[in-house]
């Protein structure tokens, strides 16, 4: 049958441009959630890489991700649509390989707002109590299953009703967000600076009781090693967490619909986003190092985040607690756990945003239901898809508290890396397979480098990166890797279920007279 209807649903989207370049740069900068991402990679690092100097890796991952950040600076410049590589790899590889990456890539970051809400009560809050000097019973009590899944499953309902009332009141919700967070890190950063490792291990005996060589000690006996020069095996590891955290600042092109003079915009939000998180992860790191001790803080967090029974009582090793030790005023040492915890609810509509958005222009390609694609009148916000997003991250919360989810996060990275290599493989075949849209592109995207487009020396680059996260989340046996049938299957369904999805999807629209191989020619409307 001929392919008689319509391309798309409508011939605009309804999305309106309120985005300013600050709130561009607002939600890929939340995306990278510095005071989550730093206390994983500095945790994680000495338990699984120990002797790595992550400092070191911050700044090497950071140089390399330039490469991949220009993919997709790029790409939102050559299709400035809400959906991101959802569009920009259904219309340069195929329409069921770009639905299935992006479905991906959508299920890890919606994993991530789960995540961070029970990250929040069971990892953020023990840590926070020791800050405040409060007893820790009301915090375990919080962290059994029932009352963190009501405290994810309330969070959910209340982020969906915010999401709702359109893009302009979450910008300015998160433009508070912001300077309560910062602020509360800026205090953090100088109260590192200020402080000597020797005032704060001398704060730490008279607090616990312990000395810094006698947790090292025990680090030792434990199984640690740590040299004295840099590990650089060890540290070119850690990128693994490096690479992992800076995740998100690339995040413009997912709502490149909504935001004003989108293609100059892209090029600050973006690698803007990427320069600041560097300098912040990069100077953080140095001053955690500064005023612990290199040696002290891995010594803590390898006993820590292995096993935190064996750490001495009363002797804490997750960054909020440390602050306890930090040569400033109780109230702003206190301020300082608060803006850890605010710096979860800072993030969440990003994450949100990113689903409702994906699911949006998943809609409008005919993919999913229609009514997916409306837009209000009223919010400018397409609520029936915020409603369904909000929907899938109560799922999650259901996978992460009773069915472990969260304890394979290597395998949920393992899903993100095979995705972005997809996305990359795309921008290196891009200027060859879509010819006609290369050469009517900007001469931004134009450039060339040795006789071959910029964007596919990105490519490539952003390729290898991401296969070396790859084969490092495969082989990596810790924090939650697990080749075992269940864990590789909870981690790997919505990919799995995206390509039974897209068949059936493609079999019944070729039925109804469209052929997708043919409508995703097209780039979407604005």
């Amino acid at each position: 049958m001929a392919q008689t209807n319509t391309m798309f649903v409508r011939n605009a989207t309804g999305l309106v441009r309120e985005l300013s370049p600050f709130d561009a740069f607002n939600l890929v900068f939340s995306a990278v959630l510095i005071p989550v991402g730093i206390s994983e990679a500095l945790g994680f690092s000495p338990a699984v890489f120990t002797g790595a100097n992550v400092a070191i890796s911050f700044v090497i991952a950071a140089v390399l991700m330039v490469a991949f950040g220009a993919v997709y600076l790029y790409f939102t410049n050559l299709m400035p649509r809400s959906g991101g590589d959802y569009v920009w790899v259904s219309r340069t590889l195929s329409p069921g390989v770009g639905f299935v990456t992006n479905a991906a890539l959508t299920f890890v970051f919606l994993t991530w707002v789960s995540f961070n809400f029970t990250t929040m009560i069971s990892y953020f809050g023990p840590a926070v109590f020791y800050l405040w000097g409060l007893p820790n019973g009301l915090i375990t009590t919080l962290s059994q299953p029932g009352w963190e899944f009501a405290i994810a499953t309330g969070l959910t309902m209340l982020f969906t009703a915010l999401m709702i009332t359109g893009i302009r009141r979450v910008a300015r919700y998160m433009r508070w967000m912001f300077w309560l967070v910062w602020v509360g890190m800026g205090i953090w950063l100088v109260g590192m600076a200020v402080t000597p490792s020797s005032v704060f291990q001398a704060r730490l005996k008279a607090v616990t009781g312990h000395s810094a060589a006698s947790v090292i000690s025990l680090a030792h006996h434990y199984g640690a090693s740590f040299s004295s020069g840099v590990n650089w095996g060890m540290t070119l590891l850690a990128m693994v967490y490096a690479f992992q955290v800076y995740t998100g600042f690339q995040w413009t092109g997912y709502f490149a619909g909504e935001v004003k003079n989108v293609r100059k915009t892209a090029v600050t939000s973006i690698m803007g986003g990427l320069l600041v998180a560097a300098i912040l992860y990069t100077g953080g790191t140095v001053l955690v190092y500064h005023s612990t001790g290199y040696t002290l803080y891995n010594a803590l967090a390898y006993l820590g985040f292995n096993d935190a029974s064996k750490l001495p009582a009363n002797v804490p090793y997750v960054l909020p607690a440390l602050a306890r030790f930090l040569s400033l005023p109780a109230i702003l040492r206190d301020y300082i756990g608060l803006s850890f915890i605010l710096a979860i609810f800072w993030w969440t509509p990003t994450g949100f945003m990113l689903g409702t958005r994906n699911l949006f222009a998943w809609a409008f390609d005919r993919l999913m239901p229609e009514s997916l694609a409306e837009v209000s009148e009223r919010f400018h916000t397409p609520v029936k898809a915020t409603l369904v997003i909000g929907a899938v991250v109560e799922v999650i919360n259901v996978a992460n508290v009773y069915l472990g989810l969260s304890e394979f996060l290597i395998n949920i990275i393992a899903v993100m890396a095979a995705a972005f290599i997809v996305v990359s493989i795309s921008a290196i075949v891009f200027p060859y397979r879509r010819r006609d849209l290369f050469e009517e592109a900007s001469p931004m995207v134009q450039r060339r480098l040795a006789g071959v487009p910029l964007l596919t020396w990105a490519g490539l680059i952003g390729t290898a990166i991401w296969v070396a996260v790859l084969i490092i989340a495969l082989t990596t046996p810790y924090f939650g890797l697990s080749t075992k049938p269940i864990p590789m299957l909870e981690a790997f369904i919505v990919p799995i279920a995206a390509i039974i999805y897209y068949l059936v999807v493609s079999a019944v629209r070729k039925r109804e007279g469209f052929d997708l191989n043919v409508s995703f020619k097209a780039i979407p409307p604005e």
